[in-house]
């Protein structure tokens, strides 16, 4: 269970930085190139995520914050390093400033601290050191890049100094920070502060982009060497030996991608007269509760065809069952529904491609037949649609001109 135990550090970053030298009396090496980091993409027990993501290439980056120093007096019999502050007008001086001063005064805690305790200490840290190398102009860019080999869901990134380091987990074909890009690997989202009256913070996360989901990684705050107490047992910085191999197993968030739906209309024989044709979107969501989407599709009068596409709105893997609830005045349903299931529609180069419709393979296509079954007249919807409680539709109205000029109730 070494290996499992080994996650704390993932997001472990020193509490103090007085480091009590070990009983086997091995000294820390702060030797150039002495550390490895290992990074593992998935948490344990997770082989549906590990599946998903062994098919596809991802990158770690690392950023050198700060290079360790080894920490002499006024301490005796100390074996311990901290952090060197760089200039003033360094990126990282007033981030890198407070936080040693913070480690410098904390006191030595007399057990390792709780993992959760220490992600909720160091978070806002790693979160401010993420906003100023991912908003960076010019950018920053990462003291080391390394990415996944085929089939593998672990980074290892050897020959790094020792030091304070900022880990990047992102997608390898996302290139650019751009949040509103497909091709960017940076997610800003706005959260509330705990304080009432403070102003709204941004979260930073990174980007992974499989076929079916999106995974969202937290920036961390990483340091090495650090230390391992075999009795707790978990990575710490105050207790037990000196490592220079650090193992991290990341906690992705997993969020279904959305794909896109077609909705075809084909008319055996088309009218001269406007009409619109009323579908029901339908699936179960997640959590089991049903959605609904209501689409419209309108024929200006003689044309064969029509179609909507309803963009990413529906998540992949769905099974959506659209229904015809309005098949336009004087026409004539062959069929009351149709069942497809939502597809990836990207490309490789993760941007939506609906140049090529017609290609059914890049999306969900639902197709429908009516025929003209006689005079009508034309007509327009006058509200929106809106689903009711019992799954009807409430506050439908059609303007049928014959029954207008007749003064005769709208059709419904």
């Amino acid at each position: 269970m070494r290996m499992k135990s080994r996650r704390t550090l993932a997001i472990l970053l020193s509490m103090i930085l007085l480091l009590a030298l070990a009983p086997s009396g091995f000294a820390v090496n702060l030797e150039p190139g002495a550390n490895t980091v290992i990074v593992n993409l998935v948490p344990t027990n997770q082989s549906d995520m590990e599946k998903d993501l062994a098919e596809i290439h991802v990158q770690a980056d690392l950023y050198l914050l700060a290079p360790a120093v080894r920490y002499e007096a006024p301490f005796e019999n100390v074996d311990s390093y901290t952090y060197q502050v760089p200039a003033e007008n360094d990126p990282y001086y007033d981030l890198l400033s407070q936080l040693t001063k913070e480690l410098n005064d904390a006191e030595k805690p007399e057990s390792p601290p709780a993992e959760e305790a220490v992600f909720q200490q160091f978070e806002p840290y790693a979160q401010a050191f993420a906003g100023i190398v991912l908003e960076s102009r010019p950018e920053i860019q990462p003291s080391t890049t390394k990415s996944t080999l085929d089939g593998q869901t672990m980074i290892s990134v050897s020959g790094l100094n020792a030091g304070l380091y900022l880990l990047i987990i992102r997608g390898s074909d996302l290139s650019t920070k751009d949040d509103n890009s497909q091709t960017g690997y940076v997610k800003k989202t706005e959260q509330a502060s705990g304080t009432e009256g403070a102003e709204k913070t941004t979260l930073y996360t990174t980007r992974v982009v499989t076929e079916d989901y999106e995974y969202l990684y937290r920036p961390q705050l990483l340091t090495v060497p650090t230390k391992l107490d075999k009795t707790t047992p978990q990575y710490n910085t105050a207790f037990g030996e000196w490592t220079n191999e650090l193992i991290i197993y990341a906690k992705p968030t997993r969020e279904s991608k959305n794909g896109d739906l077609k909705i075809i209309k084909n008319l055996k024989t088309a009218g001269p007269d406007p009409a619109t044709f009323v579908f029901e979107v339908s699936w179960i969501k997640q959590d089991g509760n049903k959605a609904t989407k209501v689409v419209a599709i309108t024929f200006d009068g003689g044309q064969p065809n029509a179609e909507y596409i309803l963009e990413d709105t529906i998540p992949i893997g769905t099974k959506v069952t659209v229904t015809e609830v309005h098949s336009g005045i004087a026409y004539t349903a062959e069929v009351d529904y149709q069942s497809t299931t939502i597809v990836a529609t990207q490309t490789t180069a993760g941007e939506v491609d609906l140049t090529d419709v017609a290609d059914s393979a890049k999306i969900a296509t639902v197709e429908f037949m009516n025929d003209h079954s006689g005079p009508g007249g034309g007509h327009g919807i006058l509200n929106r649609f809106t689903a009711g409680s019992n799954s009807s539709f409430d506050g439908v109205g059609f303007n049928d001109s014959e029954a207008a000029d007749a003064n005769k109730p709208l059709a419904g």
